[in-house]
């Protein structure tokens, strides 16, 4: 995972960009979970190896960039593993989406 994450930017991401992480890596599917479609921020999502292993991915604007949140089997729960990456999100990120919606 180290690959993956020493290859993205010290920035959330775009929709387009997991689009062509996800057209790059034949073996990987990725699921937005950090989504701000106004902003086209994916700040936090969950990639899935070859269906065996998982892991969930977030975007620290604390200054740590992109770090994993958790690694899982495919056999847990994956609705569960969404909801832990949004708790760790937190409301940090709800108050970036109403600052950056705010006219200047």
């Amino acid at each position: 995972m180290t690959e993956l994450t020493d290859s993205l930017p010290d920035r959330p991401l775009s929709t387009s960009e997991i689009s062509a992480l996800e057209a790059q890596h034949d073996d990987y599917g990725f699921a937005p979970v950090g989504f701000f479609p106004d902003l086209d921020v994916v700040a936090a999502f969950v990639v899935i190896i070859n269906g065996d292993r998982g892991y969930s991915l977030g975007y620290d604007r604390n200054g740590d960039g992109w770090v994993v949140v958790e690694s899982f089997e495919d056999s847990e729960d994956f609705a569960g593993v969404t909801d832990r990456l949004q708790e760790w999100m937190g409301d940090d990120w709800e108050e970036f989406e109403a600052a950056a919606g705010e006219p200047e």
